[in-house]
């Protein structure tokens, strides 16, 4: 399988949110040096019978050591989010380059108008838009409505809530648009061909709950993926599927350029 990464978004978050745990750090340690030159700063000018100002002294002292930079906990948090995110899509994305031999495209980091999908299959079978997610939860699908329960070691519940994005779209809605604007996109530009949706879910402790209504294919690991990516009939020739690579090539670049101008990038 042919690899070709477009943009990694998790691990230049995980790049960034690393370098701004590193920066407060670095500030709270100066902080602690100013501290302790201040301390001996303090111990040089008194006298062994200076009781009371030593007391201030010691006031003092606690004051600044409590003004300490403190690194956000909800930086950590994220951080561990981005990447346990980031080490799914790398297992998924090895494990499709195991199962497909080089007449299949495997794209990371593909963007449109409608978002960004980690993983985009391009093969004599069709086009699959990819969404790959770290989390050992038992997800649950009506619909457009997706929720999760998580238990701990010992099975019980102790968290539930929405599978969604800071927009409030849930993960099979992440995709499917996403999925749903390439194929839009492939047709104005003379290849109609239909873009498949798959959110797959890389954790030992994953699970499917109830579902009903499901627009995207659910898969827990890659195994499901893969066998309905195999048992699909051909329907790109080897010229058609060339034509929707340089196009997914094409959209990408463009999106990813128009983007870097709204930011005031050059």
């Amino acid at each position: 399988m042919r690899v070709e990464e477009l943009s990694n978004h998790p691990l230049a978050q995980v790049r960034a949110l690393r370098a701004e745990i590193a920066e407060v750090q670095a500030r709270r340690g100066e902080h602690f040096r100013a501290v302790e030159g201040f301390r001996r700063a303090n111990a040089a000018s008194r006298r062994w019978w200076q009781w009371g100002l030593w007391w201030r002294h010691r006031a003092q002292e606690a004051a600044m050591r409590a003004l300490a930079p403190v690194v956000d906990p909800a930086l950590h948090h994220e951080l561990v989010r981005y990447e346990a995110g980031a080490a799914a899509e790398e297992r998924a994305a090895w494990e499709l380059v195991a199962r497909f031999d080089d007449r299949w495209a495997l794209f990371s980091g593909y963007t449109n108008r409608r978002g960004e999908v980690d993983l985009v299959v391009v093969g004599p079978g069709g086009v699959w838009a990819v969404e790959v997610k770290g989390r050992g939860v038992r997800v649950h699908v009506d619909g457009d409505g997706w929720t999760y329960e998580k238990f701990d070691r010992y099975g019980n519940l102790v968290e539930e809530d929405d599978l969604s994005d800071r927009s409030g779209r849930s993960w099979g809605r992440q995709v499917r648009d996403v999925a749903d604007a390439l194929e839009g996109f492939l047709g104005r530009r003379g290849v109609p061909v239909s873009v498949y949706a798959a959110v797959v879910v890389m954790h030992e402790r994953a699970e499917i709950g109830s579902v009903s209504d499901l627009s995207v294919l659910l898969s827990i690991g890659t195994g499901y993926l893969v066998e309905q990516i195999r048992h699909g009939p051909a329907v790109l020739s080897a010229s058609r599927q060339a034509d929707v690579e340089r196009l997914i090539r094409q959209d990408h670049d463009f999106h990813r350029k128009r983007r870097g101008r709204r930011r005031g990038v050059s």
